[in-house]
């Protein structure tokens, strides 16, 4: 009996640490899978710090919209699995928005133009929110690796209320954002808002050191930037290229009559006329004082001599502010000849000089087969005793 009974008592113990051992061990395998879960939540948050930490860096340390817009884009990108993703921005006078930057995305693909009103943008940006939108074969664009998305995450992108852009995640398969991403991708669109105001204040300081006050047109610096461009080109494509200089006859004695003001208005007259009658793909500039300068490519001398002369008498017939007529002196300087490109503007200019001695309201063509004249000396002003 007394065997029996420490027999009984030996399983009691070992039912009861066996129990004990069972609860212990799910014990550690609940804390071990909170513990994952946990890691999980934390490697997320370190995901997403990271995210806006890049493209806070890039906001701060380039002034490269493109460069800033690919960061927040292929890091918001790999955060939500998309397969590919699309900057587009607000154009100012624009009611459309252009794609400025992709990934993932054919070179042909569809979409590169989105319109506020219509979907995938009208739905996330009348409601201001990231939103998950279908996609209809017109606006999904192709991918890289064949076929196109059924879905668009679309994050709206604005500052102070207004729109600058909108960012497009494609994704295979619907899905609702929750919370977490949802704060996640306005904060990526916030920087995105950031780095978009930075570019447009950096373009803007760049327009206005190379752009003439007073006539709108580039200024003498922009000028010499593109001629030095389009040299380029004509002797990489062996074309002619063509430089008009242009001066307003006798403006001294506007300035002198009329007053700077009027002759303000009209040198800004004089820029409007010369612009419109010039191709959009040539140059017109104010050179300075009341010369300007054109030049046009792919344009041989009997072109640009016809030019001249269409602008001379167009201005000539035109009526400039304070009911003035007046006339333009303009000397021509043309070639196909890559070795004589970098001299087309001092042969302009001495051109330009020749058709102010002889009289005035003409055209002058430089020889480009003659040796270059040596320049040309301004006559010594008379002050009055």
């Amino acid at each position: 009996m007394e065997l029996a009974a420490v027999l009984l008592v030996v399983s009691v113990l070992l039912v009861i640490g066996l129990v004990v051992l069972t609860v212990s061990l799910m014990r550690r395998h609940g804390t071990a899978n909170e513990l994952e879960a946990a890691l999980g939540d934390a490697s997320g948050a370190r995901d997403r710090a990271a995210l806006l930490l890049a493209i806070a860096s890039a906001v701060n340390s380039s002034l490269a919209l493109e460069e800033v817009l690919n960061v927040a884009l292929t890091h918001a990108g790999r955060i939500m699995g998309a397969v590919a993703g699309a900057m587009y921005l607000v154009r100012p006078g624009k009611a459309d928005l252009y794609r400025e930057a992709s990934y993932n995305l054919t070179n042909r693909a569809r979409g590169g133009l989105r319109k506020v009103d219509e979907e995938p943008l009208s739905s996330a940006i009348g409601a201001m929110r990231p939103l998950v939108v279908k996609l209809d074969e017109h606006s999904a664009p192709g991918l890289e690796l064949g076929g196109h998305p059924q879905h668009a995450l679309v994050v709206p992108i604005q500052r102070s209320g207004q729109l600058m852009g909108a960012m497009e995640l494609y994704l295979t398969d619907w899905r609702e954002l929750t919370e977490d991403q949802a704060d996640l991708l306005n904060g990526v669109a916030s920087q995105a808002a950031i780095a978009i105001r930075h570019a447009q204040l950096f373009e803007a300081q760049e327009e206005n050191a190379l752009t003439d006050e007073l006539t709108k047109l580039p200024n003498r610096r922009a000028l010499a930037e593109r001629f030095l461009q389009e040299m380029q080109r004509a002797r990489r494509h062996h074309n002619a290229i063509a430089f008009l200089m242009i001066d307003l006859d006798h403006f001294k004695q506007v300035n002198d009559t009329y007053g700077h003001l009027n002759g303000d208005a009209v040198l800004h007259e004089l820029a409007q006329i010369l612009a419109s009658s010039a191709r959009e793909s040539d140059v017109c500039a104010r050179y300075g004082g009341e010369e300007f300068a054109l030049i046009l490519h792919e344009t041989t001398e009997a072109g640009a001599k016809i030019l001249a002369e269409r602008i001379r008498a167009k201005v000539a017939a035109a009526t400039f502010p304070g009911g003035l007529k007046l006339t333009i002196s303009i000397g021509v300087a043309a070639t196909d000849d890559a070795t004589l490109f970098s001299q087309l503007m001092d042969r302009a200019d001495q051109a330009l000089y020749a058709a102010k001695q002889s009289g005035r309201n003409q055209v002058k063509v430089a020889d480009m087969t003659a040796p270059a004249p040596k320049p040309h000396q301004a006559k010594p002003e008379v002050k009055p005793v």
